[in-house]
């Protein structure tokens, strides 16, 4: 009997807009346009992903997930294609207050846990937001440190890719997002940066998750890709601040 490979994460969005503008998001929410996910081909991707490959955790994000008009059937399909996983929501928290009945109810339903992002606009009030989320028995998985960003793209391609992909620590951050996977945002959402800016720099890849096999999926995954070139081996962290929407804020060796 062949076992499935096991991985700690897999990411959905359900939005690539947000309600937030970070400069250098690594999901590159701050100049996409708006979407909202289908639910069934949301349903339909997860099921095949899960068929062939074994994830200790389904996140869902975007962007902003708390965004999209029909949360509550998401979280629903995700608990029952995948009942035995643990399932996490990542949100910056702003529209937490906002929330109405049917989405606390669903995420108690579906034991959906909670993430919040720190970013610093966001400080002031995350206490209120937190004790929200407890007084409607909701459970929380941590907050991420949201102050720094590490950025690691350049436009010099210094390194060779299979020397980035050894050091990447966003290697194994799979991102499933329509018909494809990829093994991490860069790879997956670079396509905004391009349309955007009107540049080429990122590569549209990812593999078919419906058209290949578990082992060729793996594969892939496993392995360098081309955005792997167009990255640094190590970057750097800066500090959280608005986006001017500047092509130099996703370069490491330009961003100021």
């Amino acid at each position: 009997m062949n076992m499935k490979r096991k991985y700690p994460r897999l990411e959905m969005h359900i939005t690539n807009h947000c309600n937030l503008n970070c400069s250098a998001c690594a999901h590159f929410s701050n100049i996409c346009s708006e979407f909202f996910a289908d639910i069934d081909q949301f349903k339909s991707s997860l099921s095949e992903i899960t068929k062939k490959i074994d994830y200790e955790l389904i996140n869902i994000l975007g962007g902003e997930p708390l965004m999209h008009p029909d949360l509550a059937e998401f979280l629903y399909s995700a608990r029952k294609i995948c009942p035995d996983k643990i399932i996490t929501i990542s949100t910056n928290g702003l529209l937490i207050p906002s929330l109405s009945r049917e989405i606390w109810k669903a995420l108690r339903k579906n034991r959906i846990f909670v993430r919040l992002s720190a970013y610093p606009p966001l400080l002031k009030n995350i206490q209120n937001y937190i004790d929200l989320i407890r007084s409607n028995y909701v459970n929380m998985c941590g907050i991420w440190d949201g102050q720094n960003f590490h950025l690691r793209k350049s436009a010099c391609y210094i390194e060779d890719k299979k020397s980035v992909w050894k050091t990447c620590d966003a290697k194994f951050c799979h991102q499933l997002y329509l018909d494809k996977i990829y093994p991490c945002p860069f790879d997956a959402y670079g396509k905004f940066y391009n349309k955007y800016f009107n540049k080429q720099f990122y590569f549209d890849d990812g593999i078919d998750i419906y058209q290949n096999s578990a082992a060729k999926i793996i594969k892939y995954l496993e392995n360098p890709v081309r955005n792997c070139s167009a990255c640094t081996k190590y970057g750097r962290m800066i500090k959280w601040k608005f986006s001017e929407c500047r092509e130099n804020e996703w370069d490491v060796l330009q961003e100021t």
